[in-house]
């Protein structure tokens, strides 16, 4: 049995809100671009999040780091995160490198910081590290065959369909 409190919706709505600012991003990205240069979108962009943070920091009343490690590590989280990674990101777009490349580095992102960073090595984890691993090339690279022709295409369905009959 389910049960919802506040703070399970509140964290399950962050996360869908987070899945869908993140995946259109590459959506956004492009249609950006087809309008402005790579660094007048970057600035554009960086410029409405830096308002949308100076609005919900004090709605939210959120803490934020003001001296020692914590800032260092803010502003050298920023500096990467949101620098660097966006602006090789956006560069790549505009340079028009091909989807399938950009999805392969941005998939196995994830893949290289569990190995590198984590001490401990789950074997669940890396199993499932290596499934999306496998995901991502299965969809890059699969998509690059040629589409079935039609005659390819009956003659699989007829052997799918002669296959599940048999099995009645």
């Amino acid at each position: 049995m389910f049960t919802f409190s506040k703070d399970s919706v509140a964290s399950a709505a962050s996360t869908v809100l987070f899945v869908l600012l993140w995946s259109s991003g590459a959506i956004f990205s492009k249609w950006g671009l087809a309008h402005a240069s790579a660094f007048a979108f970057l600035l554009c962009r960086f410029a409405i999040a830096l308002v949308a943070l100076l609005v919900l920091i004090p709605l939210l009343k959120l803490r934020l780091p003001t001296t020692g490690k914590g800032l260092g590590y803010a502003i050298a989280t920023g500096l990467v995160l949101l620098g660097a990674y966006q602006i090789f990101y956006i560069l790549a777009l505009s340079l028009k490198v091909t989807p399938g490349v950009m999805a392969t580095v941005m998939g196995v992102q994830p893949i290289l910081t569990a190995v590198l960073v984590e001490r401990r090595h789950s074997l669940t984890r890396l199993f499932g590290l290596c499934l999306g691993l496998a995901g991502l090339v299965l969809v890059v690279f699969l998509n690059r065959l040629p589409a079935p022709t039609k005659n390819q295409y009956l003659r699989f369905r007829v052997s799918l369909g002669s296959s599940s009959n048999s099995a009645r």
